[in-house]
């Protein structure tokens, strides 16, 4: 399960996202909180001023009617105002409260220290700020201090407002630009896969006429599969060509080894031969033939592998080939001395080329006699199942060794010659896998030096052809 999460953290969709979405959330929090900072300061600003040109108004107010009038007139405004978030005070020069207006529950207990200002000159000013208030003290004479506050109570419920506008706004935003993110993500890890399903249909089903699609875009994935597209081109027409060359030398080998054959025959033929050359005409001729077997082979493996050729597959039985292989192989295998057994079920339908399936089951079969032991057996199990239909030959021969397991599939190769054991040209089981892939089948070998071989198939299950 901890791999999986790693694997699906691993996704190039996924790093993008989470990439996307930390940068674009980062973002969106530096932006609320340089907006939040200009507007508190612009409110405490704001408070500020309205509190400097209030006071100026009363200092104009007292030098034309006196502190009489502008008591007077503070308290019609309070009581108009009649707010408790904005109060009024004013202070003769013994500390002693001329006027104290809105002594709400903010105010009330409100304590103005005034031998911090008492150094201030007439006319002057000083703002500060007490508990939960913005409060200018302003001098209007050496008798008279005045004393206005307005509370932070409107300003910090703006600026909650603004917060609550921003968790709603801020949430809406991030998940519309999330999915809009996943979205663009998709479209661009879509012509990524494009670009990858297209590799991976090539390397695994050799078929070179797969292209990548071309959405149109003219962005930088297209350039890129454009590119791809022409590489596989060249590498479809290197191949074709190679492919003819290879066809023609072996079909220009094919005539002269013919012809060698031919005069072979003709000199066995003939009764005045001693018993040493007879048997050394029939080593060439068995030599021939065997040469003529692998550039057969080698032509079908071209074939198969150019990725311009495709098998006709029709719906086949199963059953009735893996029977007909039975009853071919039988007599070879009790003159072999290996007990040939088979275990199948009836009417199992696969989609194939009966032709090209028959020779590479054969090509198994015949291994598993050829490199079994004395007395030895082979099985040959059919059945189908949900994941698909199971081929299983298995044997009690001379097995492989654990470390040429993966080579066996390759080329030429043969799995140990110094083992006095013959293995062919080593072509045969190159042949069967290039005809199991043109099938969409697997093939899986498990085997055991000196124990046995046993060869899975799995063909997938078809449903209405």
């Amino acid at each position: 399960m901890f791999s999986n999460l790693i694997k699906f953290f691993n996704r190039i969709t996924i790093k993008i996202i989470i990439l996307y979405s930390f940068t674009l959330l980062v973002s969106l929090v530096i932006s609320f909180f340089m907006v939040y900072s200009f507007f508190e300061i612009y409110l405490e600003n704001k408070t500020k001023d309205e509190l400097i040109n209030k006071a100026k108004t009363y200092k104009i107010l007292f030098r034309q009617e006196g502190i009489h009038g502008l008591r007077n007139q503070i308290i019609k405004e309070a009581e108009i105002i009649n707010n408790v978030e904005l109060f009024f005070k004013i202070y003769d020069k013994k500390g002693e409260i001329v006027l104290n207006t809105n002594t709400g529950i903010h105010t009330k207990d409100l304590v103005i220290n005034l031998e911090n200002y008492e150094k201030l000159k007439p006319d002057n000013y000083t703002l500060t700020t007490i508990d939960y208030f913005d409060v200018i003290v302003y001098k209007l004479s050496n008798r008279y201090i005045l004393v206005i506050g307005k509370s932070k109570f409107e300003n910090n419920k703006l600026l909650n407002r603004l917060m609550d506008i921003f968790y709603q706004a801020g949430v809406i935003v991030f998940f519309l630009s999330l999915i809009g993110g996943i979205l663009i993500t998709n479209s661009i890890t879509k012509k990524i896969k494009n670009i990858s399903n297209t590799a991976k249909d090539i390397s695994t089903s050799m078929k070179l006429d797969s292209r990548v699609p071309i959405t149109g875009t003219k962005d930088e994935l297209d350039d890129l599969a454009l590119l791809i597209n022409n590489l596989l081109d060249r590498i479809e027409q290197l191949v074709k060509t190679l492919k003819e060359t290879t066809e023609s030398i072996a079909h220009d080998l094919k005539t002269p080894i013919a012809r060698i054959r031919s005069a072979t025959e003709n000199l066995l033929m003939k009764n005045n031969l001693s018993k040493e050359c007879s048997n050394l005409l029939v080593n060439i001729i068995e030599e021939t033939d065997s040469l003529t077997q692998m550039i057969e082979d080698l032509l079908t493996l071209s074939k198969l592998e150019s990725g311009t050729f495709q098998l006709q597959k029709e719906k086949v039985n199963l059953s009735n080939i893996v029977k007909k292989l039975y009853n071919l192989f039988k007599d070879y295998a009790a003159i072999k001395s290996v007990d040939l057994r088979l275990k199948i079920q009836d009417e199992i339908y696969i989609y194939a080329n009966e032709k090209y399936i028959s020779r590479a089951i054969a090509n198994l079969i015949d291994n598993a006699i050829k490199f079994n032991k004395e007395n030895g057996y082979v099985n040959i199990e059919l059945y189908q199942e949900e994941q698909g239909v199971i081929l299983k030959i298995e044997d009690s021969g001379i097995g492989i060794p654990e470390d040429k397991l993966e080579k066996i599939f390759e080329k030429f190769y043969r799995v140990d010659e110094s083992r006095g054991v013959y293995s062919g040209s080593g072509l045969g089981l190159s042949l069967v896998k290039a005809i199991l892939l043109q099938h969409d089948a697997s093939i899986n070998v498990i085997s055991k030096e000196g124990e046995g071989t046993t060869v899975i198939i799995t063909f997938p299950n078809i449903t209405n052809l």
